[in-house]
């Protein structure tokens, strides 16, 4: 039987309640053997905002610490220059393993000009998680899946269960302010953040 691998890639700066609640989920649904929590080394769409990937890297280990099918992968360091998602996707290929990509509702509604999309949905099954409660998104996102599936035959499922509205820029804010960041960030990533004083202009 081949392995299910999963792959949930991100900034996560810093990777927060909603990320650990969205791998859980995706692991559980998607009847993963593993999941990757895959830190971009250079973010293709954001701008840096002064944290490293090993500061990034170490939060991750932290805050997916508690679901014990997670390991924090180096890999798009390893590649080297911008991480793209289908150099990710194409080296994790494998004749014994099926590929399934997380996405969050702003990468689902965008991977068609991502680089290399038809590679992206030839390697890999979709699994995307709502990251807000807008009702106008949900028919542009059905509109989204069927574009996929007719142009690209991709297979694209959607992740049961509730939604953490939370954004990693909403608290990078908070901990610039000194504002309380309680219940959306791990208490090991909080001492982590205050122990290197990240986030502080």
């Amino acid at each position: 039987m081949s392995e299910r691998l999963g792959i949930f890639g991100g900034t996560f700066s810093p990777p927060h309640a909603g990320h650990v609640a969205s791998a859980a989920a995706f692991a559980a649904q998607a009847h993963l053997d593993r999941l990757l929590v895959m830190p971009a080394f250079v973010p293709p769409h954001k701008v840096g905002d002064g944290v490293s990937f090993e500061h990034r890297a170490a939060m991750c280990r932290l805050a997916f610490s508690c679901l014990p099918e997670v390991t924090v992968s180096d890999l798009e360091r390893r590649l080297g220059g911008t991480s793209y998602t289908y150099r990710t996707l194409e080296t994790l290929t494998a004749p014994d393993r099926k590929l399934c990509l997380f996405c969050g509702t702003d990468m689902l509604l965008t991977l068609c000009s991502w680089r290399c999309p038809e590679r992206i949905f030839e390697l890999a099954e979709i699994w995307y998680h709502r990251r807000e409660e807008d009702p106008q998104i949900t028919e542009e996102i059905a509109g989204k899946c069927r574009f996929y599936t007719e142009q690209y035959g991709a297979v694209v499922h959607p992740i049961e269960g509730p939604v953490i509205v939370v954004s990693s820029s909403e608290l990078r804010e908070r901990l610039n302010c000194g504002e309380s960041t309680a219940g959306l960030l791990d208490p090991a990533v909080e001492r982590y953040i205050a122990s290197w004083n990240l986030y502080r202009k």
